[in-house]
């Protein structure tokens, strides 16, 4: 069993984090905050791996990173497992979710062609 350490465990949030950031064309982790409807502190305690995200909060930083919640909620949890069978469900997760929208965006674009 192998317990992530907490900067690798904050490491996932951050990318999640930085990426909702630039995609919502936000400056600050203080614009982050409001858009998540939490305090300021709580991302500064998401990045340094102090405190976890609510599956709540993950959904709505899916929403703003525009990337699956599966993947989202995935990763995170994934990075948070007790031990690898554990993680193992969590990464199933979040390649099914990837697998996922690949799939759609497949089919669309198909649809368009025809």
């Amino acid at each position: 069993m192998r317990i992530k350490p907490h900067a690798e465990k904050a490491s996932c949030v951050n990318d999640f984090l930085d990426l909702a950031r630039v995609r919502q064309g936000m400056r600050s982790d203080r614009e982050l905050a409001e858009a998540l409807q939490v305090a300021s502190p709580a991302v500064s305690n998401w990045r340094h791996g102090t405190k976890g995200l609510s599956p709540m909060t993950c959904m709505k930083l899916a929403e703003l990173a525009e990337l699956p919640l599966g993947l989202v909620l995935g990763t995170i949890c994934e990075a948070n497992a007790p031990n690898e069978d554990e993680a193992a469900v969590w990464r199933k997760l979040a390649d099914e979710s990837v697998a996922a929208k690949a799939a759609v965006a497949a089919l669309r674009e198909s649809t368009r062609q025809d």
